[in-house]
């Protein structure tokens, strides 16, 4: 049986963002359509937001989004366009591997007040209100506040948002920190969503924040939703038991855990209050969108390789420099790591539209035909692969090609 590195399939990702608390709030997202996709395919970007999973609209004010790339290379994603419903932009997924998308959405700033029960006449169980931007107090109507009314907090939301993209349906590197500065990451294999009991960990510029401090939540749709508060590790274990699309979101698990600013004594507040100075600082959000991969012939072949043949090969790209006729490149260095459980036998294939790679590449001195090598189970073989450019080559500038390795069980 061969096998090759390139798994064909496709993907949705959807990255919230939610706020304060475990209950359900209003969120940016990443909207796309499968995790999986297949090499060459363009994948369309959306942000949007609104509440588990309905979008509302695009996100207002500052969003900006960037690509990490299979070879760790970040890029910004431009805005393409803007609809009623989302944000645009959108790329190519040109290379073998995972794909990190990054978004970041500032909101505007906001005034969290609590003012009493039955103070809100649209929401009389309600004990506090907001406002937002700047307020000028004393021409409030407190009439229906209590009078010790305080200001918890005043705060501008940044949301940050990832999701995953995969030409090859590996996500073994997803567990990766991307240095957002409110971060969630997998630690289980996405690819298992659904099965049983996931684990995250959530990171603040890096590292986890004190024991209780962050409320971890994973969202279904609105009736569907499972919560944790993460330990001294930053890490929290949800039951993701249901085989579906799972919109993860981590941020503060109390009005009293924030991610900067301090209590300040002169804070807004009515003439009986007598607690602690209302929060001045910023509230931070972020959340990670996993999505079920949909079914597709290439999914099975996935799920049938991992049990006997996985391998991944790096880098994704060979740049063998300025040649001239006749000409002989330095060596690239070519791995192949054998991830599955039983040794593997590796050949390769190349092509091109012009000539040069079928004549003229060479694998540890062998003509790439000729080429076979054993890689162990769990180990890794180092390759040098060499660019012999033909005397008589008749072509000129850039000249693209395309190696694919294969694999079949020894």
């Amino acid at each position: 049986m061969k096998s090759s590195t390139l798994f064909v399939a496709f993907a949705t990702i959807c990255v919230a963002l939610g706020a304060t608390g475990i209950v359900s709030a209003h969120q940016t997202w990443i909207d796309i359509d499968a995790m999986c996709v297949d090499i060459g395919d363009t994948v369309d970007v959306r942000l949007t937001e609104g509440h588990n999973f309905a979008g509302e609209g695009a996100p207002p004010f500052d969003v900006s989004a960037e690509l990490v790339d299979p070879a760790g290379v970040k890029t910004p994603l431009n805005k393409t366009r803007e609809d009623d419903l989302h944000w645009h932009s959108g790329f190519d997924s040109d290379q073998i591997g995972l794909y990190t998308i990054l978004g970041r959405h500032v909101d505007e700033f906001w005034w969290k007040v609590y003012t009493g029960l039955g103070s809100r006449p649209d929401r009389p169980n309600s004990t506090y209100t907001y406002f937002p931007g700047e307020v000028n107090w004393s021409e409030i109507d407190k009439s229906n506040w209590t009078d010790d009314w305080h200001v918890v907090r005043h705060y501008k939301p940044y949301k940050y948002s990832k999701a995953f993209v995969s030409t090859n349906c590996d996500f073994s590197e997803a567990d990766r920190a991307s240095e957002q500065p409110l971060e969630i990451i997998p630690l289980d294999d996405v690819a298992t969503t659904g099965t049983g009991d996931f684990e995250f960990q959530v990171l603040w510029n890096g590292e986890p924040l004190p024991n209780g401090t962050i409320a971890i939540t994973g969202t279904r749709d609105v009736e569907t939703k499972v919560s944790a508060i993460c330990d001294d590790e930053g890490k929290a274990t949800l039951p993701l038991n249901i085989s579906c699309d799972w919109l993860i979101t981590a941020n503060a698990a109390s009005d009293s855990a924030y991610w900067d600013g301090e209590y300040n004594d002169t804070s807004p507040h009515g003439e009986n209050y007598t607690g602690p100075g209302g929060f001045v600082g910023n509230d931070h959000r972020a959340a990670l969108t996993l999505l079920q991969l949909r079914g597709s012939n290439t999914v099975a072949m996935r799920a049938e390789i991992q049990s006997e043949i996985q391998f991944s090969v790096t880098p994704t790209y060979l740049d063998f420099g300025e040649l001239g006729l006749g000409d002989i490149s330095d060596p690239a260095t070519i791995a192949i790591r054998n991830m599955g459980s039983k040794d593997l036998k590796s050949t390769v294939e190349v092509t091109d539209t012009n000539g040069l790679y079928t004549k003229g590449l060479r694998i540890n001195a062998s003509l790439w035909g000729e080429f076979e090598t054993a890689v162990p189970a769990d180990e890794s073989v180092s390759l040098d692969a060499e660019l012999h450019v033909p005397e008589n080559f008749a072509g000129s500038g850039e000249m693209e090609g395309t190696i694919i390795f294969w694999a079949e069980a020894i």
